[in-house]
C-alpha cells in the first residue's frame, strides 16, 4: 500500500510540473492515454535516458530553447519532438527521483522491458477474416474465406515418465583369505514407468514397477545362481475431487514375480515363482493429497474401508505358505486398507520414498513398509539404501526366529536414466 502510494505522489508531481505541456496536449481523453506519459502508467523501469540525462552536463530543454533531439532508447515511442520533448524532460525527473527515494520499487530495466513479448488471448473472429491469434508469438494470421486455419494450443492432460536403474558388483575372495568368503557376482536393474492424467478435478494414476537381480556365488560346476530381488507390480488409482484437497478414489494393484524361488538348504524345493503367489487389491475410499508451497514434498493418503484382496497360488504344494487351505489354489477376503505414499527431497541431492500399506480383515493383518533413500551423486549415478518390512500373520506356520516379520535390504549403487 505504501509502494503504492509514493508512486502516485510522484506521479501527481510530475503531472503538475507538466499541466502546460499536456494542456496542449488536449487531444487525449486521459493522461493515462498519452503516450508521452507511459512511464508513469507501468511497472517502475530503469531506463537508460533517465540516467543519461542526469548525468549530462549540457543544459536540457526545459533551461534553454534549444530543441532536444529525438531519444529513441525510449519505449515504445522512438521519436519525440518539440512541447512532447519537454513533457520527457519533467517525466524523467520524477523517475528520478523515484530511482533516488525509492530504488526497491523498480521492477526491472530498460533491457528485460524490450525482451518482453505480450501474451493475447486466444480469439476466433471468422466473418473479418481472422482466423485466431498465436499466443505463443502473439502474431495474428489472416485468411481467406476459402481456407480457414485454426491454431488451438490444448493444455497437455497427460504426463509420462520413465526411469532405469542399473547396478553391477563383483567381490573375490583368493583361497586363503584370512577370514574367509565366498566370490560372488550381483546385478540388478529395475524400471519404473508412469502415466498420469489430470484434467481439472479428474486424475488417473498408472504405474509399473519392474526389479529383477541375480547373485553368483562359487566357481566352476558348483556356481550357484539366486535372484536377489524380483518383483512385477501394477497400480492403477482413479480420483475425482470431493472437497479442497480430499479425491473419491479407487485403486487396483496388482503384483507377482518373474522368476522361480528354490530353498537354500535343499535347492529342489520349490518356494515361489511366477503367479504363485499373486496378489489383487481393489480399494474404494478416499485419497488426501494436499498442495505444498515447495515442489520437494508430496504425499498421497488413501482410506479404503471397503477393501477386496484376492490371492492366489498356481502350485499346490506350496497353497499353505501363503495363508491358503489345502486343496485350494485362491483366497478371496474383504476388509479395509490404509495407504500413504510419501516422497520427500532434501539438501538438493537426498530423495526419500516412503510406500506404508496396512490391510486388516479383522482375522489377519499384511503390513508392507517400503523405504527408499537415495543420494544423486551425479547426473547418472545414485547411492541408494532400500528397505522392506512386511508382517503376514495370515500365514499358517510362522518361522522359528522371526515369527511372522519380514525383512530385507539393499545397498547399491545404481547407474540413471531418466525420460
Amino acid at each position: 500500500m505504501k509502494n503504492r502510494l509514493f508512486l502516485s505522489l510522484v506521479t501527481i508531481l510530475a503531472l503538475q510540473s507538466s499541466a502546460h505541456v499536456c494542456a496542449q496536449e488536449s487531444d487525449y481523453d486521459d493522461v493515462s492515454d498519452n503516450p508521452f506519459m507511459f512511464r508513469l502508467f507501468m511497472p517502475a523501469t530503469l531506463y537508460r535516458s533517465v540516467i543519461d540525462r542526469a548525468t549530462d552536463l549540457q543544459p536540457t530543454a526545459l533551461e534553454s530553447d534549444a530543441t532536444v533531439p529525438a531519444d529513441t532508447s525510449l519505449l515504445p515511442i522512438s521519436e519525440f519532438r518539440s512541447l512532447s520533448d519537454s513533457t520527457n524532460l519533467i517525466v524523467d525527473k520524477a523517475l528520478l527521483k523515484l530511482y533516488l527515494d525509492r530504488p526497491e520499487l523498480v521492477r526491472q530495466t530498460e533491457g528485460e522491458l524490450k525482451e518482453v513479448r505480450l501474451v493475447k488471448p486466444v480469439t476466433e473472429n471468422l466473418a473479418s477474416g481472422i482466423s485466431i491469434s498465436d499466443t505463443r508469438l502473439n502474431t495474428i494470421m489472416p485468411t481467406d474465406d476459402k481456407k480457414q486455419e485454426t491454431q488451438v494450443y490444448k493444455t497437455r492432460h497427460w504426463k509420462t515418465f520413465g526411469n532405469f536403474q542399473g547396478k553391477y558388483t563383483q567381490t573375490y575372495f583368493s583361497e586363503n583369505w584370512y577370514k574367509g568368503g565366498s566370490s560372488n557376482h550381483s546385478v540388478l536393474a529395475s524400471t519404473v514407468l508412469e502415466a498420469n492424467y489430470a484434467n481439472e478435478g479428474t486424475t488417473l494414476d498408472n504405474k509399473l514397477e519392474m526389479k529383477l537381480g541375480f547373485i553368483s556365488t562359487g566357481t566352476g560346476s558348483e556356481r550357484d545362481v539366486r535372484t536377489n530381488d524380483d518383483l512385477l507390480r501394477l497400480t492403477t488409482k482413479f480420483g475425482l475431487k470431493a472437497h479442497n484437497d480430499w479425491y473419491y478414489s479407487a485403486q487396483l494393484q496388482s503384483y507377482t514375480q518373474f522368476l522361480p524361488v528354490f530353498d537354500q538348504k535343499v535347492p529342489t524345493k520349490l518356494k515361489s515363482k511366477f503367479l504363485a503367489p499373486a496378489y489383487s487389491n481393489l480399494s474404494i475410499g478416499m485419497d488426501y493429497k494436499p498442495k505444498f508451497k515447495k515442489n520437494t514434498t508430496t504425499l498421497s493418503l488413501q482410506i479404503s474401508p471397503f477393501s477386496y484382496n484376492y490371492r492366489y497360488v498356481s502350485v499346490d504344494s506350496i497353497v499353505t505358505n501363503y495363508g491358503i487351505e489345502k486343496g485350494k489354489n485362491h483366497l478371496l477376503s474383504m476388509g479395509c486398507k490404509v495407504e500413504c505414499n510419501f516422497k520427500y527431497t532434501f539438501f538438493k541431492d537426498f530423495t526419500l520414498n516412503s510406500k506404508f500399506q496396512y490391510y486388516s480383515t479383522f482375522k489377519s493383518v499384511e503390513i508392507n513398509f517400503e523405504n527408499t533413500l537415495d543420494y544423486k551423486l551425479s547426473k547418472y549415478f545414485s547411492l541408494q539404501f532400500f528397505t522392506h518390512w512386511r508382517f503376514d500373520d495370515s500365514v499358517k506356520k510362522p518361522h522359528e526366529d522371526w515369527g511372522y516379520h519380514q525383512y530385507k535390504e539393499l545397498l547399491t549403487l545404481n547407474f540413471n536414466y531418466a525420460w
